[in-house]
């Protein structure tokens, strides 16, 4: 435990307004390429250990994509949803 989290934790809001979600590997890529995000930016991705993340506004649902480590999704598990459903 770093000795910062008590303290960081005192600013960090119990309520986020957002959520994660992870781009599947059969999803279309995020950068409109038209090709599946395993052909395209996934290799890249793997071997710098990282993944490609939908940031979902809960209150509007507006879509933002970020690129975030392995190391940060695991530390902050709580902020992902499995998946969001399309219409």
């Amino acid at each position: 435990m770093n000795l910062l989290d008590p303290i960081l934790n005192l600013f960090r809001s119990d309520t986020e307004d957002f959520y994660y979600v992870k781009i599947e590997r059969n999803e279309k890529c995020y950068c409109n390429s038209g090709k599946k995000y395993k052909s395209c930016h996934y290799p890249q991705h793997h071997k710098s250990s990282k993944r490609a993340v939908r940031k979902i506004n809960s209150l509007t649902g507006e879509e933002t994509f970020k690129v975030l480590s392995i190391k940060r999704i695991r530390k902050d598990h709580e902020l992902f949803k499995a998946t969001v459903i399309q219409e």
